[in-house]
């Protein structure tokens, strides 16, 4: 046991450091290989061209409450009932692909009352609504082009706009939308999603990346494609539009996009005292230090919400705060404990490593000496050396305490120390 003590002190923080390590690693290097190409972008809290804070600032002048979700959709979960029904959960743009547990979390979310606006086009929306908690309804992934409106003076033959006559009765909405590039909703046959606005019977959907419409990627006969989708999951509701530039602050003002925005945020919302909750957590961050918050806190609220993952966490809390112990001076005694192989010990009594540190064991027995003789500790450390050989009165203890010989062994210090006496 005392090998293994000894192995522990000399390699168990270094084991410990190379685990972290590889543990941030692995959570921030995807994300860093990723940001090479794609930068970050559609924060509701900055103010490039292609960030959302004009939307954000819009929706905060018409009364609703802002928040950002930083760590994992998980944390809705922490919501109560009455929260849930005053909170749109807001995911424009999806950069990181959702777990099947966060997935759970928004299905969740939306089954027990929540609403959620889902805009995405080329990113990992479908990581949200697929698989196990699919809503009938799914990006495309590929662009969506559209030649109506292309004649037009305010973009002539700009194949990156899409136009959308939208008549959305459900919001009250009647207009324009202004889209940059987009793609199309995929509508399960038989689903509960119901689409609201299509494109012209002008569009396709490119295939083959030319930008051409090819016989096999030919106009939409049955209307146009499918751009905004809603799903009713439970007692809630889901929206979901293909291309979350429409928020954008370079488009939010163009056409109508001001205006189909305030009207569906108030038909989410229902009522005033609402929190639009923006998902920032699914966005690159812009520097490397947001990013390692935003994953390990992601981690820590896994860890809240899952039983197993909850154990991991509070043993590795527990074993930190041990090493911790082991690794700092230990403290002046706060009790009269003057055995040394008393207290904190292991089921075999081997002392802990602070109990067997030669300046531990000075300061315990120093401690001893001053409450047998009486003295406070302002007096006895004002005491010189050769009053403190006076009281000691040993010549093993001198060479121990006074002179700090290193040379003794510990077995003669702690004899020494049995045979004292006042």
């Amino acid at each position: 046991m005392g090998d293994l003590n000894l192995w522990w002190d000399r390699y168990g923080l270094k084991l410990l450091a190379l685990v972290a390590a590889a543990l941030i690693i692995g959570a921030v290097y995807p994300q860093l290989a990723s940001r090479s190409q794609n930068p970050s972008q559609l924060s509701a809290w900055d103010s490039d061209w292609n960030d959302l804070s004009r939307f954000a600032a819009d929706m905060e002048a018409r009364g609703y409450t802002t928040q950002s979700l930083l760590s994992s959709p998980q944390a809705l979960g922490e919501l109560t009932g009455e929260q849930r029904n005053s909170t749109v959960l807001v995911i424009l743009g999806v950069e990181r692909a959702y777990t099947e547990a966060e997935a759970k979390a928004i299905h969740e979310f939306v089954k027990q009352g929540g609403r959620v606006l889902l805009a995405d086009d080329f990113g990992h929306g479908n990581s949200a609504v697929t698989g196990l908690y699919s809503v009938g309804a799914s990006f495309f992934g590929k662009r969506l082009y559209d030649r109506n409106h292309w004649e037009e003076a305010y973009h002539p033959h700009n194949s990156s706009y899409v136009v959308i006559d939208a008549a959305v009765t459900h919001y009250g909405f009647s207009g324009q939308l202004l889209l940059s590039e987009p793609t199309a909703l995929t509508i399960a046959e038989g689903g509960k999603a119901i689409p609201l606005a299509r494109s012209s019977v002008q569009s396709f959907v490119d295939l083959n990346g030319d930008g051409i419409g090819d016989s096999d990627e030919g106009a939409f006969s049955t209307g146009g494609a499918v751009v905004l989708a809603e799903v009713e999951i439970g007692s809630g509701r889901m929206v979901m539009l293909s291309d979350p530039s429409l928020f954008i602050n370079s488009l939010y003002g163009e056409l109508d996009n001001r205006e189909f925005a305030q009207a569906l945020i108030d038909n989410l919302a229902q009522g005033s005292n609402t929190t639009l909750l923006f998902d920032e957590s699914r966005h690159l961050q812009p520097d490397f230090l947001s990013l390692v918050y935003v994953q390990l806190f992601g981690y820590v609220v896994f860890a809240g919400s899952n039983e197993v993952a909850r154990i991991i966490f509070l043993a590795t809390i527990l074993l930190g705060a041990e090493v911790a112990l082991m690794r700092t001076r230990n403290p002046l005694p706060w009790r009269h404990l003057h055995n040394l192989y008393r207290g904190r010990s292991t089921n075999y009594r081997v002392p802990h490593a602070h109990y067997v540190h030669p300046d531990t064991i000075r300061e315990v027995f120093l401690d001893r000496v001053r409450i047998e003789h009486g003295y406070s500790r302002e007096e006895f450390n004002m005491f010189s050396g050769a009053r403190l050989e006076e009281l000691l009165g040993d010549e093993t203890l001198v060479r121990f305490i006074v002179n700090r010989d290193a040379k003794l062994r510990q077995e003669q210090v702690l004899e020494a120390i049995s045979r004292w006496t006042k």
